[in-house]
């Protein structure tokens, strides 16, 4: 079981599972170092950004989107939102580089990996951009154990399409590990089958799924394979 395996990044590998929080609150605090303006409204501020990350789950946008909303509701003039959208992404990019290096990944987690890379080949299945997402994977000494990283702009859907072609495998050859219900519905799309990750902000899936829930990365050997095999 499980030739293939795909991971999402953030609150999956990316997880403090004695809070349930990890990379994505990160990511939520880091917006309002990246605008720290104090005329801006925080209540504001949180709105647009739950409301177009809504609007991108699943691959379909990303950071460059939500600060684009941001500037946008804020009366930046078009010849100015390009280059803010630049400064403000490479901010945000810092800062949560930093954040995720602090958090940093279990022993556990990274044995996991280890363990699983040897069994089958790993994936990296993320809305993040391809560029920062591997620069995190180097950092955190992560990268060796996955063949490949997929992040925007590519979707959820068309990464996973992507692996299937590369590895010349059916869809349901792929597991796709994640931690959000978009996470559950891109694998649904493909067949891929699917395991979920519990979290702090993912609370109905603390209750019975149509599909398998750990509350770590590290669970997942033995569930696919046994223990002590």
């Amino acid at each position: 079981m499980g030739a293939v395996i795909v991971f999402d990044f953030d609150n999956c590998i990316a997880l403090n599972t004695q809070t349930g929080e990890g990379s994505e609150e990160i990511k939520d605090r880091a917006w309002f170092r990246v605008f720290p303006e104090p005329d801006y409204d925080s209540y504001d501020l949180g709105c647009i950004i739950e409301k177009t990350k809504l609007k991108i789950a699943g691959g379909r946008g990303d950071r460059n989107d939500i600060v684009a909303a941001i500037l946008e509701y804020y009366g930046f003039s078009e010849d100015r939102i390009l280059e803010e959208i630049i400064r403000r992404c490479e901010q945000f990019d810092e800062v949560v580089q930093e954040g995720i290096l602090e958090l940093g990944v279990s022993l556990e987690v990274r044995g996991a990996l280890e363990a699983l890379s040897k069994r089958a080949t790993l994936y990296i299945n993320t809305a993040t951009p391809r560029a920062p997402m591997v620069k995190t994977l180097e950092a955190l000494g992560l990268r060796g154990f996955f063949k490949g990283v997929y992040g925007r702009p590519g979707t959820k859907v068309s990464n996973l399409q992507r692996i299937a072609t590369v590895e010349d495998v059916p869809f349901d050859q792929i597991l796709f590990v994640g931690d959000m219900p978009g996470d559950y519905m891109a694998g649904k799309a493909v067949g891929c089958r699917f395991i979920g990750v519990r979290t702090k902000r993912n609370n109905a899936w603390y209750v019975e799924q149509p599909f398998p829930v750990i509350g770590s990365v590290a669970e997942l050997e033995p569930l696919l394979w046994g223990r002590g095999r």
